[in-house]
């Protein structure tokens, strides 16, 4: 028996890969049989360079059902090309889903997962990782638990979320920003989903790219940096309070102020080692503040195109039974 529940699944693609009609294909195949209602939601980064691209895409939208194509302006940030899918989804069910990295199979588990009374699924593989990528996390996750930051170790891009997550996610301003982290913050209980991605699929961790995605989460999730950085700037002020107090101790008592050049060159440059690092995360904060001042949307939609069959034509609105023995436990849809 299909479930009744609408589910939305997710997709920011590739408009120049030759494998995305047959891996949408698949993933309608497998909505199909397991559910009465869904739609498949492709968000295209922008712009169309040639026909070819758009000659599969007509082609696609010939041959599969419930396909959602939109194409946006240009290309974005990945949160913000996600965050469009989500706020474009109509499904009380919405998956977000790597075509080329999660399984197809994982969809419908984490869909159950969610039923089962969690709002928020968070999918979790196994990823390969440098040693110095693991040195690394391990001092991190100190500093990340300070600024709220609960994801789940080696969490991946597939989620799934119950409609009303969806709705306490995107109405919560400029949720585009560290998107994952705006879906933890919903407040709705959720749980991780362990599974195996596709065979070669997994990309190796690196430090650089884990330094990166720190500094940006520091950044636009939390102001507790910001009071971090005040806190070294005062023991700085401390620091250079007393050492001035020592000089002149050392001057009154034996005369000499050629004595501690070199502690003083030190302490000089550990200052200012201080001063441009509260600089930097200055910087980023105003890029923060005018970035949310900016009245200029995170993303434009060139045009959406849909399937010629949107849905099944041989369902009618009828239910067999009078009761779904598959309760939804996130209140969530018709099945309740």
């Amino acid at each position: 028996m299909k479930s009744d529940s609408f589910v939305s699944v997710v997709l920011v693609v590739d408009q120049h890969t030759s494998v995305l009609p047959e891996a949408v294909a698949q993933i309608q195949r497998d909505l199909d049989l397991h559910y009465s209602d869904y739609e498949i939601v492709l968000i295209a980064q922008g712009p169309i360079r040639d026909s070819v691209s758009s000659a599969q895409v007509e082609l696609m939208l010939k041959q599969v059902l419930s396909v959602r194509y939109i194409q946006l302006a240009a290309s974005v940030h990945t949160d913000v090309a996600w965050a469009a899918g989500l706020e474009n989804a109509i499904g009380d069910f919405v998956v977000l889903f790597d075509h080329t990295m999660d399984p197809i199979s994982a969809i419908a588990e984490v869909v159950n997962t969610c039923k089962s009374g969690f709002d928020v699924v968070v999918g979790v593989a196994t990823q390969p990782r440098t040693l110095a990528y693991r040195v690394f996390r391990a001092a991190a996750d100190c500093v990340l638990r300070a600024v709220d930051y609960h994801l789940p170790r080696n969490a991946t891009g597939l989620r799934c979320l119950s409609r009303r997550a969806v709705n306490a996610v995107t109405s919560t301003g400029r949720f585009h920003h560290q998107f994952y982290m705006r879906i933890q913050k919903t407040g709705y209980p959720s749980c991780a989903h362990a599974y195996e991605m596709n065979p070669g699929a997994s990309v190796e961790k690196s430090l650089v790219r884990g330094f990166c995605d720190l500094v940006r989460l520091l950044v636009f999730n939390s102001s507790q940096p910001l009071r971090w950085m005040s806190g070294m700037g005062l023991l700085g002020s401390c620091a250079a309070f007393l050492f001035a107090t020592y000089s002149v101790l050392i001057h009154l008592i034996n005369g000499h102020v050629v004595q501690g050049w070199t502690t003083t060159i030190l302490f000089m440059s550990m200052l200012f080692m201080l001063q441009f690092i509260m600089l930097a995360y200055f910087g980023e904060y105003m890029g923060r503040l005018l970035d949310d001042r900016s009245e200029q949307s995170d993303y434009s939609v060139v045009f959406e195109k849909n399937s010629g069959v949107m849905v099944n034509q041989d369902r009618v609105n009828v239910l067999g039974e009078s009761t779904n023995p598959n309760k939804n436990l996130v209140q969530t849809g018709r099945n309740r």
